[in-house]
């Protein structure tokens, strides 16, 4: 698995990092920290919608394709010619994460065709791989530790609901 991020699909609008597809974005008007349930938590340095964890998908459904990682990055581009997966709504949503010592404030967002892309990868590999809850960390405790949310489990299980304390939150694609 690779820590260094890298663009994807021939393009400047995907990236692949630690496992994990991304659609990155540049956030304006955050303060630095928020106070959330009694612990001050810091603005991430960066920004971006996980689209597709391959690595947590491999380690969830038992997965062992041979080159699954790579099969799926070079699905995701070709799918991508044809169906652009971008951002389309802020929900306005905020969800605080919280797993072992890791907790974080999350923005639900909605991306066009994610969806389709699973239900693509489920056919051709025979799989039942849920929809990720599409959203984007904004702070963590620990500075940009962020849990991943891979599931409506996790989604159910590891967060909940909070009041938005934000104004005039402005998302931008890079």
């Amino acid at each position: 698995m690779s820590t260094i991020e890298r663009y994807i699909c021939n393009g400047n609008k995907y990236t692949f990092r630690d496992g994990t597809i991304t659609l990155p974005f540049f956030l304006n008007n955050l303060p630095k920290e928020l106070e959330a349930e009694g612990d001050k938590l810091l603005l991430k340095s960066n920004f971006h919608v996980s689209l597709v964890c391959i690595g947590k998908i491999i380690e969830k459904y038992n997965i062992s394709i041979p080159d699954f990682e790579s099969l799926v990055i070079k699905d995701f581009c070709d799918f991508t010619k044809n169906n652009d997966v971008s951002l389309v709504k802020n929900t306005n949503e905020l969800r605080i994460a919280k797993q072992d010592e890791r907790k974080s404030v999350i923005l639900m967002v909605e991306v066009s065709n994610i969806n389709r892309f699973f239900d693509y990868l489920n056919q051709k590999y025979k799989l039942n791989i849920e929809n990720q809850p599409t959203h984007i960390t904004l702070y963590t405790l620990q500075p940009d530790m962020g849990i991943f949310i891979t599931d409506s489990k996790d989604l159910e299980y590891l967060t909940k609901i909070i009041e938005n304390p934000i104004n005039n939150l402005q998302l931008g694609s890079n």
